[in-house]
């Protein structure tokens, strides 16, 4: 038996997972919880395989509680889920440490074929194992939004409150992360890879 944590205040998406996961995979066993407070007791109650955190929640978003996740249960796989399937919402997923990101929206065998293989200790994205996707840090990913927006240093400074050599840097590791030479190849390659639109 295996314990999966939901992390979703919607009752219709918590009751179409249960009657999907009886379907599918009825050997999982759910564990329910509508909001951080909740999620991060379920910690200690459980020793859980895989947390399934939705973007979207009272009083705190899913990233943050992703990250408290991470600090309390470094082990634990996590897998960011929403409602909003765009770039911004993977990259920002990705680079909080998740496993994988699930669009609500996705087929039933989807979401169980990314869940299954998120146990088995795999990184995917997009259907695919994202091993040799770079994980950006989430300034890093700001910075790289802001680029491909045809932001220069000076204005991503002032954007992003941080000083010019400090966009220097992040744009350095960009180069290095992306294996690019040049602002215009770090935006292509970005495209290429998926991290942009």
């Amino acid at each position: 038996m295996l314990n999966i944590l939901v992390v979703d205040d919607h009752p219709l998406f918590r009751d179409g997972f249960a009657h999907m996961v009886r379907m599918l995979r009825p050997e999982w066993a759910l564990h329910f919880a509508d909001n951080a407070i909740q999620a991060l007791a379920s910690l200690t109650k459980v020793a859980l395989d895989v947390a399934i955190v939705d973007v979207s929640l009272p009083g705190e978003d899913g990233f943050a509680l992703s990250k408290a996740i991470e600090k309390l249960s470094p082990a634990l796989p996590q897998i960011i889920i929403s409602g909003r399937d765009d770039m911004a919402v993977r990259i920002r997923a990705r680079s909080c440490g998740a496993r994988s990101f699930i669009a609500k929206t996705s087929a039933p065998d989807l979401i169980v074929g990314t869940i299954d293989a998120v146990l088995r200790g795999e990184t995917v994205f997009d259907g695919s194992k994202g091993g040799d996707l770079p994980v950006l840090t989430s300034r890093q990913t700001e910075v790289l939004m802001l680029l491909a927006a045809g932001h220069g240093n000076k204005e991503i400074r002032h954007r992003l409150n941080i000083a010019e050599r400090t966009v220097r840097a992040h744009l350095t590791d960009l180069f290095q992360l992306l294996g690019a030479h040049s602002r215009m190849q770090a935006i292509v390659r970005a495209r290429e890879l998926g991290l942009i639109g």
